[in-house]
């Protein structure tokens, strides 16, 4: 029996969500240049470039920490079970 079901949910739905968050991050940045070089003309291209990169900068921070998250559960489980493990190990020594 697995213990912690809900935390391996957890760091799926963080894996899942991580993903959603760069595709749409980058994709929404990608839109937004053409959005201004459209709408904005000549004159704000440099500005929506800017913005547009710092968009696509932050969805890859987003990303990442969302990543990191989801591998912080996976090593809280891994901890509890070495634990587990190790104190099995030492009661059937001393029985």
């Amino acid at each position: 029996m697995q213990r912690y079901p809900f935390l391996r949910f957890a760091a799926s739905v963080l894996r899942v969500v991580g993903w959603v968050v760069l595709v749409l991050g980058v994709l929404g940045s990608i839109g937004f240049i053409l959005y201004g070089i459209v709408m904005g003309g000549v004159g704000n291209t440099l500005l929506v470039i800017m913005g547009a990169v710092i968009g696509i900068i932050c969805s890859f921070l987003a990303w990442l920490f969302l990543l990191a998250a989801r591998e912080l559960f996976y090593l809280f489980i891994h901890v509890e079970e070495t634990t587990r493990n190790t104190a099995e190990c030492i009661t059937k020594e001393r029985v």
